[in-house]
């Protein structure tokens, strides 16, 4: 009878080892799964829109088959597929970490699994060698010990619950069996999902690599080749314009609302923090070209990314344009009144929405290499009346 309890206690005990094992770290993993999938149906609506942006540019390029497709047009669309891609790889690689996650859940719980049942057959051997033992007279022999009828039914009692907690173990036994052979058969199918998943990567940043090729043959002709540059300076001359067009229109509306944005921008001039604590690589005016010997304007400035690529508000305001601009790529716009604007462009990533209110440092974007850029750099531009102005004359100065 000591035996039996001993055995019994050191059965609850394996058991409550294992479940602890399994269950330490379930709560962890429901977390980060959560998260990821928080993640996942935010690429998701994202990968979405661009789809459906994708699919009207290419009804639109049907339409005007006959006509000349603009140089910018082109790399918009390079720059779309290009950003396309990037967020699919997105989404598979939080595809993985998840079945990652769920793979070792599964193989722990398989450990634990496996352990129980070790356990499991240990107690169960141990029994029939006892049973073995004892012949089968055991149970009469403790019958027979009984010296009165409540004594009987005390050993009948007793009796009855060993046969219970022997029946108990064996179902168990038998039930875990079953769980190993499921979970086993539940990992080789989450393992292949998740090779799948794999190959779907290698293959997007395959895809990705051709489109940044492609890219970069574009931004190469522009370089190199004098008629290719002239039709893209004509075109950034027009996507420039249609910027002013843009403000003039706002201002028109606002006037007509007699909507005001607060705030005194034109006092903040030499006082306004950097958009980006990167390196100042192109300036704002006019400039002659290195290769062609041509006279160029550039109405922005260019700022390569130091160590983070987050692209700041440089003042207080209303986000007016969110969105791809020919040439510019992916581009914020932010309302400061008193007919200033800031432009944000060549943007990987846009963090804010048209109609946000921000404040002075406010993240608007992330850098990126969408549009007329030559490598991942942030274009500004500070407009006032629709015209450009020196930004560098706004920031504050640098050592």
């Amino acid at each position: 009878m000591l035996q039996k309890r001993l055995e019994t206690i050191l059965f609850a005990a394996v058991l409550l080892s294992v479940l602890l094992i399994f269950l330490a770290p379930l709560g962890v993993f429901a977390e980060s799964a959560s998260e990821m999938n928080r993640q996942i149906q935010k690429e998701k609506r994202a990968l979405k829109k661009i789809e459906s942006e994708i699919s009207k540019n290419r009804k639109s390029g049907l339409a005007a088959k006959k006509k000349e497709r603009s140089l910018l047009t082109e790399m918009e669309a390079i720059d779309r597929r290009l950003t396309l891609l990037k967020r699919e790889a997105s989404l598979l690689e939080l595809d993985i970490q998840k079945k990652e996650g769920e793979a070792e859940m599964i193989s722990v719980r398989i450990k634990a699994v496996s352990s129980d049942i070790e356990t499991g057959r240990k107690i169960i051997l141990a029994r029939i060698k006892s049973i073995y033992k004892e012949k089968q007279g055991a149970a009469f022999k403790i019958l027979f010990a009984a010296q009165d009828y409540p004594d009987l039914l005390r050993k009948i009692q007793y009796l009855k619950i060993v046969a219970q907690k022997e029946d108990e173990t064996l179902t168990q036994f038998k039930a875990r069996h079953v769980e190993l052979e499921e979970k086993k058969s539940l990992l080789v199918e989450v393992t292949e999902r998740m090779v799948a998943d794999r190959e779907a990567l290698a293959l997007k940043l395959s895809q990705s690599r051709k489109e940044r090729k492609k890219k970069d043959r574009f931004l190469g002709r522009v370089r190199k080749e004098r008629t290719f540059f002239k039709r893209v300076i004509v075109e950034m001359g027009e996507s420039s314009k249609k910027v002013q067009g843009l403000i003039l229109t706002l201002e028109k509306k606002k006037k007509a609302l007699r909507v005001a944005i607060p705030g005194r921008f034109s006092a903040a001039r030499g006082k306004l923090r950097w958009p980006n604590d990167g390196k100042l690589v192109s300036r704002f005016g006019r400039q002659k070209h290195p290769r062609f010997n041509e006279m160029i304007y550039r109405k922005g400035i260019e700022i390569t990314p130091g160590q983070g690529g987050e692209v700041r508000s440089i003042f207080g305001g209303e986000v007016v344009y969110a969105d791809w601009f020919r040439g510019y790529g992916m581009m914020v716009m932010i309302d400061h009144g008193e007919n200033y604007y800031s432009l944000y462009a060549h943007l990987a990533q846009l963090l804010v929405g048209v109609g946000d209110e921000v404040k002075k440092d406010h993240i608007v974007g992330e850098v990126g290499g969408t549009g007329l850029s030559d490598g991942s750099n942030l274009y500004f531009e500070i407009r006032h009346q629709g015209k450009p102005t020196n930004p560098v004359s706004w920031l504050q100065k640098r050592p």
